[in-house]
């Protein structure tokens, strides 16, 4: 048995539509991205990247996946399948990309809660300062990286577990393909279990990343909305609206890699705790996961009303050129400011 053919139709169908849908979102936020997104339209241009890099990290790796026993193996099924080093690098690559993801949103409801809960924090951002922001999100990234790497690297104990399932469903032999794989115990002869310490630790350390990445955007995100629902608060009808399309635009953007994401990869590290074999079915995880970055652009372009008119052509001239005239003067040069 090979690889299943929609497995790799998916990837694919949703890369093509993650590049056309992020290069349609960046337009838009040059175009219609006025002053009074202010330093958020950073942010916003950074997770369009990001997600361009991820469609494009996804595609080099293709990842097949399959749980045995107390493990799940997640081998490489691009060219660089056959190329071990490069193979495993994209494969850590891609695994830390989650946590980028979720840091990186997490950030986002920060700025957000400090600009609508504590204006006068607003310093802190001020200038180039607003860059300080994308430290945690790839600090984390290298400490899940690294974790993947010093604790679901291959070797020899792992090679020999997952030999048969590699060659006998995927044809594929383990010692010529790149691969990463939790282990977290295996059965001995006696019928006592050997823990594997390191593995488990690995998916401790994800699941906490995970758990206070969550925690701080749940806090953020409360805060954020009974604030915007504070007739006290001083604050124009535009702006509140503008405010409150990017709160729903945000909080969506993080419910969808819950989805697409984090509850199915939560999922390839816990079954296999519970020896819970759902065999090649793992791989719905591989379609979900790709989905992300196609799926994510359409929220903020249909939630936003400036980008929403824009594509759909109901903005009369009146607004388009006053808007340009901003663009102009203002928009340009605070996009890098």
């Amino acid at each position: 048995m090979a690889v299943p053919l929609y497995l790799h139709i998916c990837q694919y169908v949703a890369y093509i539509i993650a590049i056309a849908s992020n290069c349609l979102l960046l337009h838009l936020i040059r175009m219609r991205a006025g002053s009074s997104f202010g330093k958020y339209r950073i942010l916003m241009i950074s997770f369009s990247i990001y997600s361009l890099v991820y469609a494009n990290v996804e595609i080099l790796a293709l990842p097949v996946m399959y749980v045995e026993g107390a493990g799940m193996i997640f081998y490489v099924d691009s060219v660089l399948k056959h190329h071990a080093d490069a193979g495993l690098a994209i494969a850590i690559i891609y695994c830390g990309c989650l946590a980028l993801c979720i840091s990186m949103l997490t950030t986002h409801f920060i700025f957000r809660y400090v600009a609508v809960c504590r204006p006068e924090k607003m310093a802190l951002f001020k200038g180039n300062r607003i860059y300080f922001l994308f430290i945690p999100p790839f600090t984390l990234f290298s400490i899940w990286a690294a974790s993947i790497y010093g604790n679901y690297r291959p070797n020899e104990v792992k090679r020999e577990f997952f030999r048969r399932v590699l060659k006998d469903l995927y044809e594929e032999d383990i010692d010529q393909v790149a691969f990463i794989a939790p282990l977290y115990y295996t059965h001995q002869p006696d019928g006592s279990l050997l823990f594997r310490h390191t593995d488990l630790f690995g998916c401790a350390l994800s699941c906490t990343i995970m758990s206070a990445c969550f925690s701080t955007c749940i806090f953020c995100a409360i805060k954020t909305y009974f604030k915007l629902h504070d007739s006290s608060l001083q604050m124009s009808n535009k702006t509140r609206s503008l405010s409150k399309q990017l709160f729903w635009s945000l909080g969506l953007q993080t419910l969808l890699p819950c989805f697409t994401q984090y509850i199915p990869v939560g999922l390839v590290f816990i079954l296999p705790l519970f020896e819970v074999e759902i065999g090649k079915y793992i791989n719905f995880v591989g379609v979900t996961c790709s989905l992300y970055p196609a799926l994510d652009p359409p929220i903020a372009i249909f939630i936003i009303d400036r980008f929403r008119n824009y594509l759909l052509k109901k903005e009369t001239s009146a607004a388009k050129i006053s808007q340009i005239s901003t663009y102009k003067s203002q928009g340009e040069s605070s996009l890098i400011a």
